[in-house]
């Protein structure tokens, strides 16, 4: 078994218990590595934390229908009844979120010790965007405590404590999850195509609109230029383009769907314009299922082998917020099937 701790018991989190309800129950999750010799059948959510009293003090399985998580049940929930604990809040009802979060009366716990008392090997933090100090918070715990980190959201955590993980031989992953088919994936997966057939990308947008808590929260300045830049950032990174991407807005009664609108304009043959014009539809948290549950079974298995870090293959494939990137979707999917091999392989002294 791998054992997880859960960090933000919000609609990600919602998404990914289901998911692995219905794992148990014979579903498959498409998408996922076939070649990683952990089932995700064997992943156990063993601890879990939040700050709002309507999930404190829950069973998992039922905290994840709690407001204001939005997320429709796909399933119903066997097992997964670990108490969800008093985390420290920290910045994580800063801004709009202390309109969204009721705050817990209860007192936190200490997130190291309860990491080490349920036995965690692997923690995953999907707190809202911008709680940067409780990230890193949470961060150093799972280092004290020995657990891999997998950090689904923007804050710099495999930028400011890569090297500390790398030291202590534990796998850091992050930062800012990529979605299997989210916006700023088919996007870039686009301009990866119409470079390959010789298509000269000269801008590029893409706006973004869903009914979540991290859509509302996204609409704040900072956080928004957050996230503008890190996925125009991302998206420059597939082209030389002038690229603009970033959640336009709030839409309530859209809850876990998701709209992106993408325009990308270039030229081919001899400067002949060419302008592509797409809207995306899907549901949010469940995008986020598939490469968290390959994620926790690389974390996992680096763990094993000691080899600890901010793994660049690992890394570049499944975030966007990377020091280290490839130049696109192919090179980056190939040099992660080639380390997954040679992962695989005996080591030798």
């Amino acid at each position: 078994m791998v054992k997880v701790a859960i960090v933000g018991v919000g609609n990600v989190a919602s998404a990914l218990v289901q998911g692995l309800s219905m794992v148990r129950k014979g579903h498959t999750i498409q998408g996922i590595r076939e070649d990683l010799h952990i089932s995700p059948s064997e992943i156990e959510i063993v601890s879990a934390f939040d700050i709002d009293k309507r999930k404190v003090g829950m069973p998992l399985s039922k905290a994840i229908f709690e407001r204001p998580n939005v997320v429709e049940p796909m399933t119903e929930i066997e097992g997964f009844d670990v108490t969800v604990m008093r985390g420290p809040t920290l910045d994580g009802r800063e801004g709009v979120l202390e309109e969204i979060i009721e705050e817990s009366d209860a007192k936190p716990v200490e997130v190291r010790d309860e990491l080490r008392s349920s036995n965690a090997e692997v923690v995953l933090n999907l707190l809202p965007t911008g709680a940067d100090k409780a990230s890193l918070y949470y961060a150093r715990a799972s280092l004290e405590a020995g657990c891999s980190f997998i950090n689904a959201t923007p804050s710099p955590v495999t930028r400011l404590l890569g090297d500390k993980f790398a030291e202590s031989g534990i796998p850091v992953f992050g930062d800012d999850l990529l979605s299997q088919i989210g916006g700023t994936a088919f996007h870039a997966g686009l301009i990866d195509f119409l470079k390959s057939r010789g298509v000269k990308v000269n801008r590029s947008y893409q706006i973004d609109i869903a009914g979540t808590t991290e859509a509302m929260v996204t609409l704040e300045d900072k956080r928004k230029d957050l996230k503008k830049g890190i996925k125009s950032s991302f998206l420059s990174s597939h082209s030389d383009a002038d690229v603009v991407a970033g959640t336009s807005d709030y839409v309530e009664f859209l809850r876990d769907r998701r709209v992106s609108y993408m325009v990308i304009e270039g030229t081919y043959s001899v400067g002949i314009p060419i302008r592509v014009d797409i809207s995306l539809k899907t549901m949010d948290a469940p995008n986020a299922v598939s490469p968290l549950v390959d994620l926790i079974r690389y974390a996992k298995l680096l763990k094993d082998k000691k080899m600890g870090g901010a793994t660049k293959e690992v890394c570049s494939y499944y975030f966007k917020n990377t020091t280290d990137k490839y130049n696109s979707f192919e090179e980056a999917r190939l040099a992660l099937d080639n380390f997954t091999k040679l992962m695989r392989e005996p080591r030798t002294e």
